[in-house]
C-alpha cells in the first residue's frame, strides 16, 4: 500500500477520542474538586496530609502493578485490528486480564501487610489506617486497566470515560458521607475506643481526624469497585455482540502474548513509576527536610502559633516536640497536596486525554506503514498540548490567590501554587511525549529520562526545602519535568523525523500566554476581590489569550482541521481572516 494512498483516507479520529476523554476527565476533576474542597475544609490540612499520603502510596502501587498494561493492551489490540484479527485482539485482553488480576491481588496484600512500614517510611504518622482501607483499590483498578486498554485499542473511549465519571462520583458521595458520619461521632464514643490512646500518645480529636481521612479513602475504594463492575458489564455486552466472549483461536499462544505484553509494559511501568516516584520523593523529603530546620516554620507564622522559638523548644523536649513538629510538617504537606496540587492537576485534563488517545492512533499508523499520518499526529499532539498548557500555567501563576480563595476560602497556598503552576508546561509536554515515544516503540527512552529527572528532583528538594520551606518542592518539580520534556522532545525529533519549529511550537504560544498574563496582572490591580470577580478575570483572560494566539498566528489551520467538524470551523475562520 502506497504512502499516498494510505494518507488519502479518512481523517484519524484520535482527537475525537481525546475530546471524549477530556470531557470525562474534566467532569472527574470538577467532581474531585467538589469532593476535596468540602473534604479538606472538614478534616483540615492535617487530615489532608493523611489522606494524600495514603492516596499517593496507592497511586504508586497501582502504577507499579498496572501502568504499562493499558498502553500495552491498547497497542497490541490496535495492531491486531489493523490486521483484521478480532479473535487475536480478544485473546490479548484475556491474557492481560488474568495476569493483572494476580498482580493486583499481590499489590493489595502488600499494602495491607506493610501499612505501618509504609506510613513510617514517609515520616507522616497516622496514615496507616487509610493505607489499609484503600488497599483493595489496587486489585479493582488492575482489572479495570485491562478493560480500558482493550477499548482504547479499539479507539472506543466511551467505556473508559463512563467508568471514570462513575468512579469519581461514587468516591465523592460515599467519601463525604463517611467523613460526615465519623466527624459526627463523639471522641468519647466508639471511635475513641478503637485505638489505644496511651500507646499512640495522640489526642482524641487527632484520632478522629485520622479516621475521618480514612472514611474519605473508603469512598475511593468503593468507587474503584463500582467502576470495575461497569466495565465488566460493558465488555460482556460487547463480546456477546461480537460473539467473542467464549470463542478463542485454537492455536493461540498465551505465553507468547503475555511475553510481548510484558516487554511493552515493563519500560512504560518503570517510566510511570518514576513519574509517580517524584510525588513519593515529595512525601519522603518534605517532612524530613522541613523538620531539620525549625527556622523555616517562621515563614508560616500566619498558620501556626506559637512561632519559631516554640518549635526550637519542643524539639529539645524529646519525642513530644518531635511529634508536634511532624504534625506541623504534615499540615504543610497537606496544604501543598490538598490545595496546590489539586489545582495544578486540573488543567492537565486535556493533555492526559491526548496522551491516552494518541497511543492507538500512532501505533495503528506505524503498523500500517502510514509514516506521514503518524508524523502529522505527532506534530499536532505536541502543538495542541503547548497551546493549552501555556495559558493555564501563566494564568494560574498570576491568579493563584483569587483562585484559591474561590475554591478553598483561603489563599495560604498562593506562593507554592504560583511556583508550581509554571510546571504545567513541561508536565504537559512530558505527558504527551511519553505516549508518542511509546507508540513508536521507543519505550525505554521515557524511562531513562524520568530517572534523570527524578534524580534531579531529589537533589533540588534536598537543598531547597530546608531554606525555602514548602516552596522548595515545586521548584524541584519544575526543574525535574523541564529536563524530561527537553530530552523527550529531542528523542521525538530523531525518531519521528518531525520538523520541530521552536517559533511555532514554543515561542508563539508563550508570547500569547504572556500577553494574557499581563492582562491578568492588570485585572488584579484594577478589579476588587471576590469570587464572582475571579470568574470574570478567568473569562477575560481566556478571551485575551485567544485573541493574542490568533494575532501571533499561534493557531494553525491543521490544528483546527483535527477537530470534529474541523473543515467547517476552519472555513469559517478563514472567511473572517482569523487563520493565517
Amino acid at each position: 500500500m502506497s504512502e499516498n494512498k494510505t494518507n488519502s483516507g479518512k481523517k484519524p479520529n484520535f482527537l475525537k477520542g481525546a475530546l471524549i476523554l477530556a470531557v470525562a476527565n474534566f467532569i472527574v476533576k470538577i467532581i474531585g474538586a467538589m469532593f476535596k474542597i468540602p473534604l479538606f475544609r472538614l478534616i483540615g490540612d492535617d487530615g489532608s496530609g493523611y489522606f494524600n499520603v495514603a492516596y499517593q502510596i496507592y497511586t504508586f502501587m497501582f502504577i507499579v502493578a498496572t501502568a504499562g498494561f493499558p498502553v500495552a493492551v491498547s497497542k497490541m489490540v490496535s495492531e491486531s485490528l489493523v490486521n483484521e484479527s478480532e479473535s487475536c485482539a480478544n485473546r490479548v485482553f484475556k491474557v492481560a486480564f488474568r495476569f493483572l488480576a494476580v498482580v493486583g491481588l499481590i499489590g493489595t496484600l502488600i499494602m495491607i501487610v506493610f501499612s505501618d512500614a509504609l506510613a513510617n517510611l514517609v515520616a507522616i504518622k497516622g496514615s496507616s489506617v487509610g493505607i489499609m482501607v484503600i488497599a483493595p483499590s489496587v486489585f479493582f483498578v488492575s482489572l479495570a486497566s485491562a478493560y480500558r486498554g482493550y477499548f482504547q485499542g479499539r479507539q472506543n473511549m466511551y467505556p473508559t470515560a463512563l467508568s471514570e465519571v462513575v468512579e469519581s462520583t461514587t468516591k465523592m458521595l460515599v467519601g463525604l458521607i463517611a467523613v460526615g458520619w465519623i466527624m459526627g461521632m463523639t471522641v468519647d464514643g466508639s471511635l475513641g475506643q478503637t485505638i489505644d490512646l496511651a500507646a499512640h500518645k495522640i489526642a482524641s480529636a487527632h484520632i478522629q481526624t485520622i479516621f475521618a481521612s480514612s472514611g474519605a479513602i473508603f469512598g475511593v475504594t468503593f468507587g474503584t469497585l463500582l467502576s470495575c463492575l461497569i466495565l465488566s458489564i460493558i465488555y460482556i455486552v460487547h463480546s456477546r455482540r461480537k460473539r467473542e466472549l467464549f470463542r478463542l483461536p485454537v492455536k493461540a499462544n498465551d505465553r507468547t502474548i503475555l511475553k510481548k505484553l510484558i516487554m511493552i509494559a515493563i519500560p512504560i511501568t518503570i517510566g510511570a513509576s518514576v513519574s509517580s516516584l517524584t510525588t513519593l520523593i515529595d512525601m519522603a523529603t518534605i517532612s524530613r527536610r522541613l523538620v531539620i530546620n525549625p527556622d523555616v516554620f517562621e515563614r508560616y507564622s500566619f498558620m501556626f502559633a506559637p512561632g519559631t522559638d516554640f518549635y526550637k523548644k519542643v524539639i529539645e523536649e524529646g519525642w513530644q516536640g518531635a511529634e508536634l513538629l511532624s504534625q506541623k510538617a504534615a499540615t504543610l504537606y497537606g496544604m501543598y497536596t490538598g490545595k496546590a496540587l489539586t489545582m495544578f492537576n486540573l488543567p492537565l485534563t486535556l493533555v492526559v486525554a491526548l496522551g491516552t488517545s494518541v497511543v492507538p492512533a500512532i501505533s495503528a499508523a506505524v503498523a500500517a506503514a502510514k509514516s506521514r499520518e503518524a508524523k502529522n499526529i505527532t506534530e499536532g499532539t505536541l502543538r495542541i498540548a503547548m497551546l493549552f498548557a501555556a495559558p493555564c500555567a501563566i494564568g494560574m501563576a498570576v491568579l493563584s490567590e483569587p483562585i484559591l480563595m474561590l475554591l478553598f476560602g483561603t489563599g495560604n497556598a498562593k506562593s507554592v501554587l504560583s511556583i508550581l503552576s509554571i510546571s504545567i508546561i513541561p508536565v504537559a509536554i512530558v505527558q504527551v511525549s511519553n505516549s508518542i515515544l511509546q507508540s513508536y516503540g521507543r519505550v525505554y527512552k521515557p524511562v531513562t529520562h524520568m530517572i534523570i529527572g527524578g534524580a534531579i528532583k531529589v537533589v533540588v528538594n534536598f537543598f531547597c526545602i530546608p531554606y525555602l520551606g514548602i516552596d522548595g518542592a515545586p521548584v524541584g518539580t519544575f526543574v525535574c519535568y523541564l529536563t524530561i520534556a527537553v530530552l523527550n522532545t529531542i528523542s521525538i525529533i530523531r525518531t519521528a523525523k518531525i520538523d520541530f519549529k521552536w517559533n511555532s511550537f514554543v515561542i508563539r504560544p508563550l508570547l500569547a500566554a504572556l500577553v494574557m498574563g499581563v492582562a491578568a496582572f492588570g485585572l488584579l490591580k484594577v478589579l476588587p476581590g471576590g469570587n464572582l470577580i475571579c470568574l470574570i478575570q478567568i473569562a477575560i483572560c481566556g478571551v485575551v489569550y485567544l485573541i493574542a494566539a490568533l494575532a501571533f498566528g499561534t493557531i494553525k489551520k491543521e490544528d483546527v482541521l483535527m477537530l470534529p467538524s474541523g473543515e467547517k470551523i476552519a472555513a469559517l475562520m478563514l472567511k473572517y481572516k482569523l487563520l493565517k
